[in-house]
Parts: structure tokens; sequence; C-alpha cells
């Protein structure tokens, strides 16, 4: 009998290892979003294009990224109503045809698009070994230079809030 205790504590402990932690769903493998919250929300920005010339490593994480493209999709998302553009500010909402009239006026340049800041969600799935992260937000911004063309910062454009 006292062979058996120990197998029933190792069966105990591999009962309770394969029990979800706290705040872990227990979703099936084929949705996209399971796992563990590790960010419930983080914001982080991207350079989306190399301000400066030098930088060859800046060069180098860009070379896959495809700017206009991006601009174009974001902007598109908005014109068609899939996605919602704000004010950044005030987190009002800007109705579609004052946004075409901002892109026209030169406001928001899609080429000079330099810059989107992401708010995301992040989950790891440590069994799955996968981690997911949901783009809630995208901020875009434009380069701002003095008056000898040196860049000084970047100004928020607007945020453009993605369906869940």
């Amino acid at each position: 009998m006292h062979k058996s205790f120990p197998l029933l504590f190792v069966l105990q402990f591999l009962f309770q290892a394969c029990q979800p932690e706290s705040g872990e769903t227990t979703t099936s493998s084929a949705q996209s979003t399971s796992g563990i919250v590790v960010a419930d929300t983080i914001i982080y920005p991207v350079d989306i294009i190399n301000l400066d010339s030098t930088n060859t490593w800046a060069s180098s994480r860009l070379r896959n990224l495809n700017q206009q493209q991006t601009a174009d999709l974001l902007f598109k998302a908005v014109y068609e109503g899939n996605a919602e553009a704000l004010d950044y500010y005030n987190r009002e909402s800007i109705p579609v045809e004052k946004l075409k009239e901002m892109e026209a006026s030169g406001d928001f340049d899609r080429e000079k698009l330099a810059q989107l800041q992401f708010e995301e969600t992040w989950q790891i799935d440590p069994v799955a070994g996968t981690m997911t992260k949901t783009v809630q937000s995208v901020l875009l911004a434009w380069p701002v230079f003095d008056s000898r063309g040196n860049f000084q910062a970047y100004q928020a454009g607007f945020l453009i809030e993605l369906k869940q």
C-alpha cells in the first residue's frame, strides 16, 4: 500500500497541472484568441517610414512593409464604414466626409504617414505555444519638421477604432 501513495501523488499533480490557471481561457484551438491575457491593453508606436536615411537598421526593419498599401487600406476601412475614425484628443467620431476634406486639404497625406501607434491586447497560450495580439485601435501620426527641415516629433492625426 505504501507503493501506491507516490502514484496517487503523481496522479494528483498531473490532474492539477491540467487545470486552467486563473485568467486562462479554455477555448478550442479553432478560435484565434485563446490563452492567458498578459497585456489587457498595451500601447506602442511603430515607425512605418525611415526619416533618417543614414539609419540602415530602420531601413532593414521596414524593407518588407508596404507603407502606401498600409495607409490606403486603413483609410479604405474608414471610408467604407468598416472602421471608425475618432479625434485623438477627445475620442469623438470624425464623419467620413470631414475626414475626406481633411485628407484633400493635405492635413492627412497618406504618402507622409510615418507612424502607427497600436493599442492591443496580448494573449499567450503556453500549451499551444502561441501568442495572439488583438489590435483594438491604431493612431495615425505624421512627422513635424522645424523651419530647417529637421525632424521634431510626430503629430497625432486621428485614431482608427477597429471592429473586434
